[in-house]
């Protein structure tokens, strides 16, 4: 069942209008003997007549077996004949089985512009198609300038991937096509697109008028959904639940719209992007940093090591000897070159023992005594250190003698030589 034919004068015959398309009319054609008209893809001869619905056709007296136009299902011609029905209610001058000039594509509907230039391909897609296959297709339609919908009834493979509704016959008469998916809007409170059913006159002028456009989803939304957030037609519906729409029809504001969310996503990720570099630069520079601070109090212990002549175990015994003497909670520092490279002495005390005060340096440098060592009381490991420190004393000072090695504990006053 097809709609369209050739003849070798009137040119090209179209059943879907009053006058044929050629300023001819139906009971020239019809059970008129002489009459030869033939199929624009085959070029077989076809025939002119009314179906049971007395619905206008043509029709081959041999079908052929290559031919699509001959093998066209009912469902394809009455989708077909609804797509051109909707573009001319539309307001828009609309043809059937149109050709490329190089017949590398045949649209099932084809609508014109104003000025004649061909403008969209309506195309009703029911048989079996590869995802390949129907962006070859769709990609033809591109390179010569003609913008494309692909029309079906349930879900395919393909569906989605381009420009794509999905639409549903009506049961009864009087009722009207409708389309299922493939038309979305886009909500920011939540973000999220949510489909939009219509009737298919109404998204036929929508498309043809530009008032909707093909959209692939820039923004973190990217499915539609219900108001549930149930699974809708943008996915889990075709092979496997991974299968989702790639692109949908909708209004020119929400594709702006959504294309400036991608923008502000976009945005804000730099702005993280930035931020945790900048916070990766400042961990660099703290770890470098620790770890210079680490090597001078590494090689400021060893120093101390190396002149006090001291070990770990040695200095575990002199820190319990100072602390039973002085009957005190003592904590030492790192040695600091602000005592001599000796080792401060801190009372622990407070409430949470987070209360430290400096009572003394143990282990200074006797070449490098400063004022504190007047008024802070110095804790040598040896007499010999004691003595090291009588001959260098300028003021009396107070050291505190915690032998390790023998146990011996004592205190003494040094006054300075004369």
């Amino acid at each position: 069942m097809q709609l369209t034919a050739e003849h070798a004068e009137w040119g090209r015959l179209d059943v879907t209008l009053d006058d044929l398309g050629c300023d001819r009319s139906w009971e020239e054609i019809h059970r008129v003997r002489g009459v030869e008209l033939t199929c624009p893809e085959c070029g077989g001869q076809v025939h002119a007549r009314l179906s049971k619905l007395d619905t206008r056709h043509f029709y081959h007296r041999t079908k052929p077996p290559s031919c699509s136009l001959a093998n066209e299902s009912l469902e394809h011609h009455l989708l077909k004949l609804e797509l051109v029905t909707c573009a001319r209610a539309a307001g828009f001058q609309a043809e059937l089985e149109v050709a490329a000039p190089t017949g590398e594509w045949r649209a099932d509907v084809m609508v014109f512009g104003s000025d004649g230039t061909r403008l969209m391909a309506l195309e009703a897609q029911l048989s079996p198609i590869t995802v390949e296959d129907i962006a070859a297709r769709t990609g033809l339609y591109e390179r010569d300038g003609v913008r494309v919908c692909w029309f079906g009834f349930r879900p395919r493979p393909w569906v989605g991937t381009v420009p794509t509704l999905l639409v549903q016959a009506p049961e009864d008469r009087g009722q009207v096509w409708t389309v299922t998916a493939g038309l979305a809007r886009l909500s920011t409170r939540p973000m999220s697109w949510s489909p939009v059913s219509t009737a298919l006159s109404d998204a036929v002028s929508w498309m043809l008028t530009g008032q909707i456009v093909p959209h692939k989803p820039l923004s973190s939304a990217r499915q539609v959904t219900a108001e549930d957030n149930g699974y809708e037609w943008a996915q889990g519906w075709t092979r496997s639940w991974n299968d989702v729409w790639r692109l949908w029809w909708t209004a020119s504001t929400y594709a702006a719209l959504d294309a400036e969310c991608a923008r502000e996503e976009a945005e804000a990720r730099r702005r993280q992007q930035a931020e945790e570099e900048d916070a990766a630069r400042r961990w660099a520079v703290e770890e470098e940093e620790k770890a210079r601070k680490k090597a001078v109090k590494d090689q400021a212990y060893a120093t101390f090591w190396g002149r006090t002549g001291l070990d770990q175990r040695q200095w575990k015994y002199f820190w319990a000897l100072a602390e039973l003497f002085l009957d005190r909670n003592l904590v030492f520092g790192a040695p600091d070159s602000r005592y001599g490279d000796g080792r401060p002495v801190y009372e622990r005390g407070g409430p949470d023992g987070k209360q430290w005060t400096l009572v003394g340096v143990a282990c200074p440098d006797p070449r490098r005594l400063r004022a504190w060592a007047e008024e802070l009381p110095l804790l040598v490991a040896s007499y010999r250190e004691l003595d090291t420190l009588a001959g260098r004393a300028w003021a009396p000072f107070q050291v505190y003698v915690f032998d390790p090695d023998t146990g011996e504990m004592d205190q003494e006053r040094v006054l300075p030589t004369e």
